[in-house]
């Protein structure tokens, strides 16, 4: 079980299940919503993840089309996204209580990665 939220604490979640496919991103989306050069990322199935918070869901942003970002309206910390149809939700690292077991396997959008920060390489089980 993996539980995380926001920086206030208002926004909180809870996932029954491993945390699938841990990598970075280094699309411009997520470089201008974190502020930085990559931010990390997990996936839980959507059947075993609930919002547990006195905020409750986050605040939802569009990005994409067909994606979103949740952020949380007091703090304003990036904490999730997902995609419309999608099985799973996305949440950052960061946001995770302990992240400590977790090593990214992928890096997406290599070409927008900044010059000055290694790329991480898919290792074998990444996607």
């Amino acid at each position: 079980m993996y539980e995380g939220g926001c920086l206030c604490g208002q926004i909180r979640f809870r996932a029954y299940a491993e945390a699938g496919w841990p990598h970075l991103c280094s699309c411009p989306h997520c470089q201008k919503l974190a502020g930085g050069p990559v931010t990390a990322w997990v996936d839980f199935p959507l059947e075993k993840f609930e919002w547990t918070g006195a905020g409750g869901e986050p605040t939802w942003f569009a990005t994409f089309p067909t994606t979103k970002r949740g952020f949380c309206p007091n703090c304003g910390s990036l904490v999730a996204a997902i995609d419309e149809g999608g099985t799973a939700m996305g949440t950052t690292m960061m946001a995770l209580d302990d992240h400590s077991a977790l090593t990214p396997v992928h890096q997406s959008f290599k070409p927008h990665a900044v010059p000055w920060l290694p790329v991480i390489e898919t290792v074998d089980g990444g996607s």
